[in-house]
């Protein structure tokens, strides 16, 4: 998400002005981006966008180049002209926004102290773990590291509870691994034994960087690999329901001899309380017999591996780079690391989120695009209750509790009305790695604060600046921050078909995840509450299913396939947000029927702005990667996989009655 080679490639990607007598004009589709070659029939991403990707490779800085990269990088550029301002100014008093901004920025930026501090500011923390001398101690730990940052098995935090969405309560979760998904571990062919063996002469490269000289690769990647053999795969833990479980604290802590999760999560600075959430019962219990069973000292290295590999970007040029080596170039093919002003910006954007989106919407964001979005939503939400009272499928009595959800969603747009305090976070001038530490014990003293208070409702889950959008169960909202309302997904001067087709298609993602197969467990008090019939589910789960089958035989990489079931949530959405957008653009046309534009009606505009927004390459490693880690599929298939069941899309580029993309009606899937 981030930014010089880039210079050259914005100019050429964004495409989304032009300037003539220094005027601008907004392009809303850059029709030099179709391939004219290939027959909308046959491969309609490729047709949209397949210009656009032949002049446009993945950059060497890059795993994949995305519309979501680009615009990232757009804001970021932006941004960071806003902190070399704020990075000079001496008068910024200590807690405010310009003071943490400027020498967070300032201290990361200065290489020559942090090479010269080498591995000084974790030391304090390897010498604790050096210190473990029993199981009991070991535990301890456990609960003492987390808060500064040291990832262990054991996932405790506070959230919203799915059963009462009004207050906080305390979860635990399985954790522990560090490599992208289990199937790293576990799976056996070439491309991941490699990975596993390139894993363990990385390890021992970053405890030789470290000033420890030992050969513990080996040892660590068996115990992670237990880990992974007693996790839940991705595709257990999508489902809600299976992940509550909610227990007796101190019941539930007698079943667990050798992992005392009350004491742990005392260490962390948990107040009293009496109920836990587990999201993952059986990992708990075997996780507990493996600490009795793994030797002391394998796990004493293993917490100096978490905590080296969780600070390795912080402690020096040389553990910086092995890192990326691994991580970034084996793990997802990136070749080349950013420069150092981008590598700082992007830790500093995550750390100082909200710091930095003040700033932001004061200089970019336009109000005017909030209320066209606001307008663009209540169209979604009306074209989303016409949708509902046409379903064959389903009953009145579930459909009258569906339209209640519906009219229950709020949303938010742009930015938080009440922006989040950071006035206790020390930020100094002078440390790195200690602006780091003190960044993690102040996000977990923030989550520490909710126990037993009720939900904050009015909080944001991503910084304004941000190319995102989500809905959000427990609210039963969704979200769409200032950072995507803008070109190619959003611009208030396009024409209504390109940003409906855009973020109006987004927009009704998000309302879709409120009705896709997890989403539509929680009721419309954000409650995970069966509201359905037993009879109408049953339906939604077969036309799920067949949803879940036509994505299965998608084959992106040889002898890899996208995994219908783990990503059916957002194929599920997809389908709806294409849907739901297409009606309501009707909506908003009002039977005013536009003229073409470039040779295109409305009808093929609205689909050629979907195409827009997913256009990308992507390395062969980094596509791995996703389909074994990502819920979302593919940004081919999320194009394609909706249209060949959306009748709209034949009528506008033909009958597309063979080819590629032709489903006979029979067999096209219409779930909302």
């Amino acid at each position: 998400m981030r930014k010089t080679t880039f210079f050259v490639t914005l100019a050429i990607l964004a495409a989304c002005t032009q300037k003539s007598d220094n005027t601008e004009t907004v392009v809303a589709f850059d029709t030099s981006f179709i391939d004219s070659t290939v027959n909308p029939c046959e491969n309609f991403y490729q047709y949209a966008i397949g210009g656009w990707r032949a002049k446009n490779p993945v950059p060497e800085t890059e795993s994949r180049w995305m519309a979501f990269n680009i615009l990232n990088e757009e804001n970021r550029q932006k941004l960071l002209e806003i902190v070399d301002v704020v990075r000079e100014n001496t008068s910024a008093k200590k807690g405010t926004d310009k003071q943490m901004i400027r020498d967070f920025y300032n201290a990361a930026m200065d290489t020559a102290a942090i090479d010269a501090a080498g591995i000084s500011g974790i030391e304090p923390i390897l010498a604790r773990i050096d210190g473990i001398a029993t199981k009991e101690d070991l535990v301890k730990q456990f609960g003492i590291l987390a808060p500064q940052g040291v990832s262990t098995p054991v996932g405790l935090y506070i959230g919203a509870d799915s059963k009462n969405s009004k207050m906080n309560t305390v979860y635990a979760s399985q954790s522990g691994l560090n490599l992208p998904d289990r199937d790293y571990y576990l799976q056996d062919n070439e491309k991941f034994e490699d990975i596993r063996k390139a894993y363990v002469e990385h390890i021992n490269k970053m405890f030789a960087l470290s000033g420890i000289e030992t050969e513990v690769g080996v040892s660590i990647l068996a115990l992670e690999t237990k880990l992974a053999e007693i996790s839940w795969s991705r595709l257990e833990r999508r489902d809600p329901a299976k992940r509550y479980n909610k227990k007796n604290l101190k019941d539930w802590d007698a079943t667990l001899d050798a992992l005392p999760v009350e004491a742990i999560a005392t260490g962390r600075g948990f107040g009293a309380f009496d109920t836990i959430i587990v999201g993952q019962p059986s990992f708990f219990a075997s996780l507990n017999d493996l600490i009795k069973a793994e030797e002391l000292e394998t796990w004493k290295n293993y917490l100096k591996w978490n905590t080296i590999t969780g600070f390795a970007n912080y402690l020096g040029s040389d553990l910086e780079k092995e890192n990326f080596a691994f991580y970034r170039t084996k793990l997802s093919g990136t070749s080349t690391m950013k420069p150092r002003n981008e590598r700082v910006f992007g830790t500093m954007n995550r750390v100082l989120g909200e710091p930095l989106g003040k700033l932001f919407v004061k200089e970019y964001f336009d109000e005017e695009s909030k209320a066209y979005m606001s307008n663009m939503i209540e169209n979604l939400r009306s074209a989303y209750k016409d949708r509902i009272q046409a379903l064959e499928w389903m009953s009145d009595a579930t459909k009258e509790k569906a339209m209640k959800k519906l009219d229950a969603f709020t949303y938010k747009v742009g930015y938080p009305d009440e922006w989040e305090d950071y006035s206790d976070l020390d930020i100094v001038s002078d440390s790195y790695i200690q602006n780091m530490i003190n960044a993690r014990t102040f996000g977990y003293k923030k989550m520490l604060e909710k126990l037993g208070e009720p939900v904050d409702k009015t909080k944001w889950g991503m910084s304004p600046q941000t190319v995102n959008a989500y809905y959000n169960p427990s609210n039963n909202e969704i979200v769409f921050p200032a950072g995507i309302l803008q070109p190619p997904f959003f611009h208030k001067d396009f024409d209504h078909a390109i940003n409906y087709g855009g973020i109006g298609a987004v927009i009704g993602h998000e309302f879709s995840h409120g009705f896709d197969d997890q989403g539509s467990k929680f009721d419309w008090d954000g409650n995970l509450n069966s509201w359905w019939t037993d009879e109408d589910r049953a339906k939604f789960d077969k036309l799920a299913q067949k949803l879940g089958e036509q994505y299965d035989g998608y084959s992106p990489v040889d002898s890899m396939y996208v995994n219908g079931k783990m990503t059916m949530g957002e194929n599920i959405a997809d389908l709806g947000g294409v849907t739901l957008a297409y009606e309501a653009l009707q909506k908003q046309y009002e039977g005013n029927t536009p003229e073409p534009i470039d040779g295109f009606t409305w009808q093929q505009r609205f689909f050629l702005g979907w195409a827009n927004v997913w256009k990308g390459n992507i390395k062969e490693q980094e596509l791995m990667k996703r389909l074994k880690s990502d819920v979302h599929s593919p940004a081919e298939y999320r194009v394609i996989g909706p249209l060949v069941n959306f009748e709209p899309y034949y009528e506008a580029f033909g009958a597309c009655e063979t080819g590629a993309m032709h489903k006979p009606d029979t067999a096209r899937i219409m779930i909302w």
